[in-house]
C-alpha cells in the first residue's frame, strides 16, 4: 500500500508541476489554435511521458510492461489534449481534461504495480454506507437544495430580471458554496465558523444593501441566507447523526 501510493503521488506530483509550472504559455496557446497540428500538443505528451517513465523505473522492474504503458500515455495524453482543444473555453471541461489525464497516470501506475486487488478493497470501502452517507448530503445541499430555495423564495423575488451589473448565476454559485461550507462545518462539529461563514456574507452584501432604499431587497437576501444555512444545517445534522448510526 505504501509504495503504491508513493507511486502515485510521485507520478501526481510530476504532473503537476510540469503541467502547471513548466510548461510554456505559448504551447498551450498553440494547442488551442492549432489542435493537433500544434507541435507543442506532441512536446507536452513527450514531457509527460519522459517523466512518467523515469519515476517508473524505480518502482517497477519490468521492461515490457512499462514500454507498453509508456506508449500507451504519449497516445492517450495527445488525444486528451487534442479533443479538448476543440471543445468550449469552460471551467468544466478543464477541469474534465485535467481528471481525465490523471486518471490515465492512475490506471497505469496501478496497471504496473498489478495492485487491483487492493483497489478492489479501496472502492468496497468508499461504497460503504457512512461513506454514501456523506456523498448524498453534499448532492442534496447542491441541485435539489438550490431548486427548492428558488421556488420557495420565488414568491418573494423583489426582482423581476437581474441586474445588468450582477454576474449571471452568482447568487446560485454563493449559494452553494455557502451551503457546503456550512455542511462541511456541521460534518466536523465546527459550529462557530459558521457564524464567521454567515457574517462574512452578511458584510459583503452590506455595501450592496445599505444604499438600496427597497426594503423588500434586504428582506430577501436575509431571508435567502437564513434558509440556506438552515436547510444546510439540518441536512448535516442529519447526516452526522446516520454516520455514527450506520
Amino acid at each position: 500500500m505504501e509504495t503504491l501510493a508513493q507511486f502515485a503521488l510521485s507520478i501526481g506530483l510530476a504532473y503537476l508541476l510540469l503541467e502547471f509550472y513548466c510548461l510554456p504559455n505559448s504551447w498551450l496557446e498553440a494547442i488551442q489554435q492549432s489542435k493537433f497540428a500544434a507541435g507543442g500538443l506532441y512536446f507536452r505528451a513527450l514531457l509527460i511521458t519522459v517523466l512518467f517513465a523515469g519515476i517508473s523505473m524505480f518502482f517497477v522492474s519490468a521492461l515490457g510492461p512499462l514500454l507498453a504503458a509508456i506508449a500507451a500515455l504519449f497516445i492517450a495524453s495527445v488525444l486528451i489534449a487534442g479533443v479538448s482543444a476543440y471543445l468550449p473555453d469552460r471551467s468544466r471541461y478543464y477541469l474534465g481534461q485535467q481528471l481525465a489525464q490523471l486518471a490515465v497516470l492512475l490506471l497505469l501506475v496501478v496497471e504496473l504495480s498489478q495492485a487491483w486487488p487492493l483497489v478492489s478493497v479501496l472502492f468496497e470501502q468508499a461504497m460503504q454506507a457512512k461513506v454514501l452517507v456523506i456523498i448524498f448530503a453534499y448532492l442534496l445541499i447542491w441541485g435539489p437544495c438550490s431548486k427548492v430555495l428558488g421556488l420557495i423564495l420565488q414568491r418573494w423575488s423583489p426582482l423581476t430580471e437581474q441586474p445588468k451589473q450582477n454576474l449571471p448565476m452568482a447568487g446560485q454559485a454563493i449559494g452553494m458554496v455557502e451551503r457546503s461550507l456550512v455542511l462541511t462545518c456541521v460534518l466536523l462539529n465546527q459550529f462557530a465558523a459558521i457564524g464567521f461563514i454567515v457574517t462574512a456574507k452578511s458584510i459583503f452584501r452590506f455595501g450592496d444593501l445599505k444604499d438600496h432604499t427597497d426594503r423588500k431587497l434586504t428582506e430577501y437576501v436575509m431571508l435567502g441566507t437564513l434558509l440556506s444555512v438552515a436547510a444546510s444545517v439540518f441536512i448535516g445534522l442529519a447526516a452526522h447523526a446516520l454516520f455514527h448510526i450506520l
